[in-house]
C-alpha cells in the first residue's frame, strides 16, 4: 500500500507542475482605410472625386 501511495503522489505532483501553455490570440489583418473624400486638384477648389472613379465633381447651390 505504501508503493501504491508514492506513485500516486508522484503521478499527482507531475501532473501539477506540468505547464498549461494557451494557443496563440488569432490576430485579423484590419483592412485597408477607405478613402471616402479625395480632392481633384485639377480644376480647382470645391472639386472632388467620386468614389472608385477617376472623375472629378463640384456640388454647390442652395437648397431652400
Amino acid at each position: 500500500m505504501n508503493i501504491r501511495m508514492v506513485l500516486l503522489a508522484s503521478a499527482a505532483a507531475f501532473a501539477a507542475s506540468t505547464p498549461v501553455l494557451a494557443a496563440d490570440a488569432i490576430v485579423a489583418a484590419e483592412p485597408e482605410p477607405v478613402e471616402y473624400v479625395r480632392v481633384c486638384d485639377a480644376y480647382g477648389t470645391g472639386y472632388f472625386y467620386i468614389p472608385g472613379t477617376e472623375t472629378c465633381l463640384k456640388i454647390e447651390g442652395y437648397i431652400r
